[in-house]
């Protein structure tokens, strides 16, 4: 499974939606701050990475999720 793929698992599962795309933006998914929490939450177990606070304040859509985790774990 495509790192993608774990991610899209994730925001479907959290915020019932059908399908999410890397171009979406995180606030037309209708994830709000308790939503953005469980999120991120799931994809550091998922990942087995820490976000800090302004990362996650700073994402704007699903891609910026993917660049940052990609990031992580090439480190």
């Amino acid at each position: 499974m495509t790192n993608l793929a774990r991610i899209e698992q994730i925001f479907t599962e959290i915020l019932k939606v059908e399908k999410i795309e890397p171009t979406m933006e995180l606030k037309s998914l209708g994830l709000d701050s308790l939503d953005l929490v469980e999120v991120m939450m799931k994809l550091e177990e998922e990942f087995n990475i820490e976000f800090t606070n302004d990362e996650m304040l700073g994402f704007t859509t699903v891609a910026d999720v993917l660049a940052d985790i990609e990031k992580k774990l090439t480190k």
